[in-house]
């Protein structure tokens, strides 16, 4: 982890703690990570000398108009620091360190299709139990798993897709002889 984005994400955990906000503050970056990797051209603007500093600190207010004012005024410390080519790094350092703190581990679930809020609350629990912390999966969507589903934490890799037990029964008959 870069220093520069573990102090900034240090800083902000700071005060995420002070107002008692911190599961709500790491949703709000997450939101915040998901524009960015959605909106390449938003790091663009923001880190853009055409626009003066007050400029894109407006630019900010105006994107983020349904951040809390914490988090807006976070960015527009960045901005004002010109470590906009830092921000996903402190924004993932700033993840990291709130899953740290309250003992989470993040995965990984790749899916299909799109899961109930239901069945991925069941899969989280069982996963839960297995790895011996709370779990936090994020969702991705990867056709080729064909069904079932596929759950990455850290080295673990939980493989219940149609696709590894086809592979699985393909291997097993090039083994046996007929």
């Amino acid at each position: 982890m870069l220093e520069i984005a573990r102090n900034y994400a240090e800083a902000l955990l700071s005060i995420a703690n002070d107002e008692n906000k911190v599961v709500d503050y790491q949703l709000e970056v997450k939101q915040l990570m998901k524009i960015i990797k959605d909106n390449p051209d938003f790091l663009v603007l923001l880190d853009s000398r055409f626009l003066s500093v007050s400029e894109r600190k407006e630019k900010v207010s105006e994107i983020l108009v349904n951040f809390s004012e914490d988090i807006v005024n976070f960015v527009k410390i960045i901005v004002a620091h010109n470590r906009i080519s830092n921000l996903e790094d402190i924004l993932q350092a700033f993840n990291t360190l709130c899953n740290e703190k309250r003992d989470v581990v993040e995965g990984l679930i790749y899916t299909a299709f799109p899961l109930k809020e239901e069945t991925l609350l069941k899969i989280k629990q069982k996963i839960s139990q297995i790895e011996h912390h709370d779990v936090d999966l994020i969702v991705r969507i990867d056709p080729s798993l064909i069904g079932g589903v596929k759950v990455v934490i850290n080295s673990h890799v939980y493989d219940g897709s149609v696709k590894n037990k086809l592979e699985k029964m393909q291997i097993d008959l090039s083994r046996k002889e007929f």
